[in-house]
């Protein structure tokens, strides 16, 4: 088509389109840049760097002090009169550097001529080399080795030119060049002139280091010069800001910390400190350079930095020490952010981030500030501030590590209590938690352990399993028939809180959808078709009894059951004080034991519980106390006996048989119509239909009373209704006995009864529960809501108020602004569970679980079975433990990060971890302290604490030894506080440490400054700074008023041996504290560097009476092989000592053989004199046999007021370290301020035992300590031995402590 001058569309229409659809795109494009350069995060950086500024100001003028300032103008002024003196010789000096830098020319001149000369000579020998290794003839290698001799020769002169060149450089200016003595004092002066003016310079540069720093990071944030200032304001331009401008994003890019989006993985990026700049700041100290808080005037930097309280996100972490600081186990631009808080790490603005409010009322706060709304399509909302702590489970697989940490203490202390909780109740036996995945740890490992040798067997055999390691939290019920009476176990299934109210067991009957008159009957059935099958399948024991003669005393049995370590565990009424959770409260355990059919006042089945536990329950955690028969006054004791007297002295037996409802005489179902039927035939007709039996045949078993075929044709539970030959059951009374006992198999399967009791017959059942390994990320879809909402809405509360109520009216009060304190915090909470649970939240879901666990069935029962309808019991949880519980599950998310993300303790933090672990199941910290208490106070260092002086008889090489085991530590913490003294207000420093209080204040005294706690030190503290501090060795009494307390806290375990000391000291220790604490279970403070693992091992299987003084032993636990070496492991890695195997120096040959010659060349030991036996003479002499059995020789008493009978010394050579037993010889009271033991080797008394290394107290106590360690051998070699030293003197003391 040719070419024409006409076109499609009008040009000018074309060309407006066009102009209006550019200006459209340029206003869009500024549009878009003015709403992008409005993000608040531009804003927050802005103002960071306004506060950064204020706060480097405010630092500079705390530097430019009127001291700082004063040497400055000192060192300015030195500067300007050394100047002014180099000024007057302004010539000679002038002359001096032009002869140096003439000497300097001609040096470097000599060095870079050497340098080419040297060059050609290494070529001239190369040539030679070359010539030699060529085989040329004899001519060329002489010719070669001239020139390079001559090349050397030359090399030579240069380098002497060169050394003399440097001579004379070093002499230029020196005094001694100089002609006469005017020019040489002259130039005397010239040199101490510029040698002062480099000092000073350095002075000064030294002095105003930090001042420049902080003045040059001042310029860079807020510059003041013109072109710097302009600088920045061009670089904060837009579009040029991209060039690496100060406002900016700021990303840590962390490739191998994958998130898992949809059905892919990509690498995380978190920009969070692109809001939260300041996060890992910290100051001088490792203090938080900006902590958070709420200054006076929320809108002005200048006073947040005055009063050093910074609003978020302005503010460093809160746990800097353990989180995002480069020296913290988790620095920020290794592990970024959202690894533990979620949420979105690429938002830069706060809805993007996906934080996730704390409660309803803080969500309407953001939706008003920020236009918060959930985003319910992100997978991974940040976690609400009451759930941060679930995701450490993603790293942390051993929670214990969360909750007990030698440095960072509880670092998540609710996500640990949620994991005790689980423990305690027993959850897992329903619920297992699977740590492991083909033999990788994904998460924690909650699961019971192997219940049968053919299930650790499997277990052993297959290397991708590992086994659990809980026990079932209840008590044993192979043996009930001989524990429990008539009607009990009805009574006490039906509703265990009734019978015994802090009961852990949960409720499975009498629940909200058992309310109905068909649930009320088969409840019956169920309740006493369990206690057919217990008691018809309880095994026989052979229950122990006290002699025939014996005759209990009660009164003696209440004083027994105070001392020998029951209340370590359980609560009685009888004995008030105590708070031992860990097992039942006991107060009431008469109305339920069984009785002696000839004696109702005994129980045998009590007596066998009390003395040997494992008889009844193998795997009970109760331990064997050792309640062995002894002789007291010519009388024999049975302990035992004594406490059974006591425990069911307290009431009679209880008639539980007539509080339950016998089955067989509830009223028919569908009374009078042509179905009628008894409850029980119903439930069993149930549970038939459940077992693919038909409508006919069902009938047909109930009517013929048979199944038609022979017990062994089932496999299931209907075996209990056939009979072997498969013939009818004639007799109505088992024919209803069998069904009870069907009924009960069933209920108990049903329930899974054995996931907490072991019950024979039962130890291959599986958990009835669903697996909550990864429940954390529960497809919320499939949460079973159903009617909770309306139940809620009318229900919900335990008084059966309405949840919706309480909820609608804790957020008026928040609304209010009236501050409701923990109340109203506790209701906001509620209500932010009941939020989850209206948005299908796996929190709110867990929440209610938790709270009612049946209430899910709210107007479902009407549509479901008996048997579906839901079965989790309630457990009487708290609030506060739901929560907790609620944290734990949530973070069992089954997605460990890379490996080296996840938390792998080396073998030293394994083993104390798993000690913990231990210390926990079988409660050692019940009886004893692991950790002393602390007490923080307020000390005057002129007037509170005064340093420890030797005495003449401490020894100086024990204290070094001392100082070595057990370092000293910094008192004062840096801290000071106002106090107020005597009515004035002093600002005093805060000191804390640990100690054990001997000294209650007086209760009759009301004035806080005079009311006075004492404390003995077990520690070595210095006050003061740390080049000259007052040092306070431990075993020293440090008295603390009321007034100047300020924190108490009390030990880590030993509840039990405090409150026995108190009792004893009470009771029959007139009053004498220390003589309480040796009789009462010692604190394990630094054990590990106490005993030898192998033989605390030993002791843990199977624990020897060790001290003569305590009212208790050591009780025997059921501990496998393997926890036994953990525990002992566990003590020495916690106080960092050698394990598993210790160096016993003392009975090395070598060492043997140094020590004979080191005393004979001191003089000590005569040459026919052997070193062993003279340490053997040492320990048999008239000291050690005062108080402790030695040589074969038994422990006598002179006077029993006085003598104490200390631990037997055969036991020190496999039982305790070398270095602790010298120290212990040195000064026993430095380790145990409360023992009676003296210093028996004192440093000033030679004459004690002259003949024994020439009476060298230093050389008695290394021997007394070599003896003992070569005990055996000793005995055996030398024998028994009584030393009687020549003119013995008295002994020091005349009492010995315990170890």
């Amino acid at each position: 088509m040719p070419a024409t001058e006409h076109f499609f569309r009008n040009q000018k229409k074309l060309h407006l389109v066009f102009a209006i659809s550019c200006v459209v795109l340029l206003a869009s494009v500024v549009a878009m840049m003015v709403e992008d350069y409005a993000d608040p995060w531009r804003s927050y950086q802005a103002t960071n760097f306004k506060l950064q500024a204020a706060a480097k100001k405010v630092e500079i003028s705390r530097m430019k002090t009127s001291e700082f300032e004063a040497n400055r103008e000192s060192l300015e002024k030195q500067q300007r009169e050394n100047s002014k003196s180099l000024a007057e010789l302004a010539d000679l000096k002038l002359q001096v550097d032009k002869e140096r830098d003439a000497g300097i020319r001609k040096v470097e001149s000599l060095e870079l001529r050497l340098k080419n000369e040297n060059a050609l000579r290494d070529e001239e020998r190369a040539h030679y080399d070359l010539a030699i290794r060529d085989n040329l003839s004899d001519d060329v290698k002489v010719s070669l080795m001239k020139n390079y001799e001559k090349a050397e020769a030359v090399c030579q002169k240069i380098t002497l030119d060169l050394e003399t060149a440097k001579a004379d450089l070093a002499l230029v200016g020196s005094p001694s060049t100089a002609e006469d003595e005017e020019t040489a004092e002259k130039l005397k002066s010239l040199q101490e002139l510029v040698k002062k003016d480099v000092e000073l310079k350095k002075s000064l540069a030294k002095l105003e280091a930090d001042l420049v720093l902080a003045e040059g990071a001042l310029e860079k944030i807020d510059p003041q010069g013109g072109f710097m200032k302009l600088k920045r304001s061009f670089m904060e331009l837009p579009i040029v800001d991209g060039f690496n401008g100060p406002i900016k994003v700021t990303q840590d890019w962390l490739p191998e910390l994958h998130q898992t989006l949809g059905m892919t993985e990509i690498a995380r990026f978190d920009r969070c400190r692109t809001c939260h700049m300041n996060m890992d700041r910290t100051a001088p100290g490792n203090l938080p350079a900006f902590p958070h808080g709420e200054a006076s005037d929320p809108e002005d930097v200048s006073t947040w930095v005055a009063e050093n309280k910074f609003p978020h996100p302005f503010t460093t972490h809160p746990n800097h020490e353990l989180f995002v600081t480069s020296s913290s186990p988790h620095p920020v631009a290794t592990f970024g952010c959202t690894a533990c808080h979620d949420g979105q790490g690429s938002g830069v603005n706060f809805g993007n981030a996906e934080h996730t409010p704390n409660d309803p009322h803080v969500a309407e706060d953001w939706h008003h500030e920020y236009g918060y709304h959930p985003n319910h399509f992100w997978e991974y909302p940040m976690q609400p501030e009451r759930f941060q702590e679930s995701t450490c489970l993603k790293c942390h697989h051993d929670v214990t590590e969360l909750g007990v940490h030698p440095k960072f203490g509880a670092s998540a202390p609710k996500v640990f209590d949620g994991f005790t909780l689980l423990g305690k109740y027993g959850c897992f036996g329903c619920h297992e938690i699977h740590g492991f995945d083909g033999g990788k740890s994904i998460g924690p490992d909650v699961r019971l352990e192997p219940q049968t040798a053919e299930q650790e067997q499997r277990v052993a055999d297959d290397p991708t399993q590992v086994a659990g390691k809980y026990r079932k939290v209840g008590p044993g019920l192979r043996h009930i028939a001989a524990k429990a009476v008539p009607g009990f176990i009805e009574y006490w299934t039906e509703v265990p809180g009734r019978f015994r109210p802090s009961t852990k067991m949960p409720q499975f009957f009498n629940l909200t959808n058992q309310q109905d008159d068909l649930a009320q009957a088969f409840e019956a059935v169920e309740l006493a078709g369990i206690a057919k099958v217990l008691l018809a399948d309880s095994e026989p024991i052979d229950l122990l009894k006290p002699a025939a003669e014996y005759q209990p005393d009660v009164a003696r049995g209440e004083q027994l059951f105070s001392e020998r370590g029951c209340l370590a565990c359980h609560q009685h009424d009888a004995v008030p004080g105590t708070t031992a959770e860990f097992g039942p409260n006991i107060s009431d355990i008469h109305r339920k034991a069984s009785r002696n059919a000839d004696n109702k006042d005994f129980s045998d089945w009590l007596y066998t519980w009390i003395k040997e536990p494992s008889r009844y329950h193998a795997r009970t955690r109760m331990p064997n106390l050792y309640l062995d028969v002894y002789s007291q006054d010519g009388a024999d004791i049975d302990p035992a006996a004594d406490i059974t007297a006591f425990l069911l002295s307290r009431g009679d037996q209880e008639d539980f048989a007539s509080k339950v409802v016998d089955p067989l005489t509830l009223p028919l179902l569908n009374e009078g119509e042509e179905n009628e039927i008894s409850p029980l035939d119903e439930l069993v007709t149930l549970f038939l239909r459940k077992s693919r039996f038909s409508d006919e045949a069902v009938a047909k078993i109930l009517k013929d009373r048979s199944l038609g075929q022979s017990a062994d044709k089932f496999a299931g539970d209907e075996r209990v209704l056939a009979t072997a030959d498969g013939s009818a059951v004639t007799d109505e009374n088992e024919w209803n006995d069998r069904k009870l006992e069907y009924i009960g198999r069933r209920t108990i399967s049903r329930y899974g009864c054995y996931a907490c009791h072991d019950i024979p017959g039962y130890e291959d059942a599986r958990p009835i529960g669903v697996a909550l390994q990864d429940w954390g990320r529960k497809d919320t879809s499939k949460l079973g809501l159903e009617h909770i909402e309306e139940f809620l809405h009318h229900h919900g509360e335990p008084d059966n108020s309405s949840t919706r109520d309480r909820v609608e009216q804790a957020m008026k009060d928040a609304e209010s602004g009236v501050d409701g304190g923990e109340a109203l915090k506790n209701e906001l909470t509620q209500a932010f569970f009941y939020d989850s649970l209206l948005h299908h939240g796996r929190a709110g879901f867990l929440w209610q679980k938790l709270r009612g666990p049946r209430t899910y069935d709210y107007l479902k029962t009407e549509t479901k079975g008996y048997d579906e309808r839901l079965r989790m019991p309630k457990f009487p949880l708290k609030e506060q433990e739901i929560e907790a519980i609620a944290t734990f599950v949530l973070g069992l998310v089954a997605e460990p990060p890379a490996d080296q993300y996840v938390y792998t303790p080396n073998e030293r933090d394994k083993n104390r971890i798993e000690g913990e672990f231990l210390l926990a199941k079988y409660n050692c910290t019940g009886c004893h302290m692991v950790e002393l208490p602390k007490v923080t106070f307020g000390v005057d260092l002129e007037e509170d604490v005064f340093p420890t002086v030797l005495s003449d008889a401490d020894h100086q090489k024990g204290l070094e030894l001392f100082l070595k085991i057990r370092k000293p530590k910094p008192a004062l913490t840096g801290a000071k506080q106002k106090f107020i003294i005597d009515g004035e207000e002093v600002d005093l420093p805060l000191a804390s440490f640990h100690g054990i209080k001997m000294v209650e204040p007086d209760a009759e005294e009301e004035d806080p400054s005079f009311r006075e706690s004492g404390f003995d030190t077990w520690e070595t503290l210095d006050f003061g700074n740390s080049e000259d501090p007052m040092r306070v060795l431990a075993s020293s009494r440090i008295t603390v008023t009321d007034a100047k307390m300020v924190d108490y806290q009390p030990s880590r375990g030993g509840s039990f041996a405090e409150w026995l000391v108190s009792f004893l000291s009470d009771t029959t220790m007139g009053g004498n504290r220390n003589l309480a604490w040796q009789a009462s279970p010692p604190p394990l403070y630094q054990e590990g560097v106490k005993v030898q693992t192998p033989w605390l091992y030993q002791f843990l299987l199977e624990p020897e009476k060790i001290r003569y003084t305590t009212v208790l032993r050591m009780p025997k636990f059921s501990l496998s092989l393997k926890e036994a070496q953990t525990l002992a492991n566990y003590f020495a890695a916690v106080d960092d000592a050698e394990f598993p195997y210790q160096e016993l120096v003392p009975t090395d040959a070598d060492y043997l053989a140094r020590r004979q010659a080191d005393l004979e060349a001191e003089g000590l030991l005569a040459k026919n004199e052997q070193y062993l036996a003279e340490c053997w003479d040492s320990v048999n002499g008239p000291l050690c046999i005062k108080c402790h059995s030695v040589g074969a020789r038994k422990f006598k008493v002179s006077d029993p007021k006085k003598d104490i009978q200390g631990p037997n010394l055969n036991r020190v050579q496999n039982r305790l370290r070398a270095d602790w037993v010298q120290l212990w010889l040195y000064n026993p009271k430095w380790i145990t301020p409360y023992t009676s033991m003296p210093v028996n080797f004192p440093h000033n008394n030679s004459s004690q035992f002259p003949d024994l290394f020439k009476g060298d107290p230093e050389a008695q106590v290394t021997g007394t300590r070599d003896a003992l360690f070569n005990y055996s051998r000793l005995l055996e070699d030398v024998g028994p031995t009584v030393y009687a030293p020549p003119q013995a003197e008295p002994a020091a003391g005349d009492a010995a402590g315990e170890e």
